[in-house]
């Protein structure tokens, strides 16, 4: 009776020792950040792994690893240092790291950079098989080139989308001059000068007089008003 006690006891310590070690296995608390350093020896510590590389984004460390001639690709998350996945990347026949599949890279640009994803296309960075995309954000254009094999974001590019400037048509610009002088128009010319483009609109007053009218072409603001006796 005596020896199941010890065995039974034996068996609970065993347990509790289990529980403490995984609870001394996160290293940090659930509610403090870890660093770029810390998440890769914990990682180097966990696993024995060769880290290869290690990124972050938002609130999670990308980490490249390879064991024993495998690759593993893990996320970690930057509060208290928790294992959000673990998976082993497939190898080609030659040995070679196979690249990542298209919805895999569309998953990494969307978690760097929010907006439309306009296009995405593969190519070669720096002797690197890559994929270039364009996302469209607010008022701009981001060009966002992703090593195919690791899913690092090797270069990002803010572009400003221009927006084109657009002239009034003739009929706008009569009808502004109309509500500023009316009577009837008798001619209109577009001029292009080095400060800018206006419209000129001569209209016959019921009088005789006739006015020109100066209409800038692209906010429709009246410019001047002369007068032809």
């Amino acid at each position: 009776m005596k020896q199941k006690l010890i065995i039974a006891a034996s068996g609970l310590l065993l347990a509790a020792l289990l529980v403490f070690a995984a609870i001394q296995f996160t290293d940090v608390s659930a509610s403090e950040s870890i660093t770029e350093g810390e998440a890769r020896e914990l990682i180097k510590d966990r696993y024995q792994g060769e880290i290869l590389n290690v990124k972050k984004v938002n609130s999670t460390y990308l980490i490249e690893m390879k064991k024993d001639e495998a690759f593993y690709q893990i996320k970690l998350s930057e509060n208290g240092g928790e294992i959000l996945s673990f998976e082993k990347k497939e190898q080609t026949p030659n040995g070679e790291q196979k690249q990542l599949d298209e919805e895999k890279i569309k998953e990494i640009i969307r978690v760097e950079e929010s907006g439309e994803l306009l296009s995405m296309k593969k190519m070669t960075y720096k002797e690197k098989p890559a994929f270039e995309a364009i996302v469209q954000k607010d008022e701009a254009k981001i060009k966002i080139t992703v090593d195919a094999l690791t899913g690092e974001v090797l270069s990002r590019f803010a572009e400003e989308t221009k927006v084109p400037v657009k002239n009034l048509t003739e009929e706008e610009a009569i009808q502004i001059a109309l509500k500023n002088e009316p009577g009837e128009v008798d001619d209109i010319s577009f001029e292009k000068t080095d400060s800018g483009s206006y419209y000129l609109v001569e209209i016959e007053k019921d009088d005789g007089r006739e006015a020109a009218v100066q209409i800038h072409a692209i906010t429709g603001t009246v410019m001047s008003v002369t007068w032809d006796d």
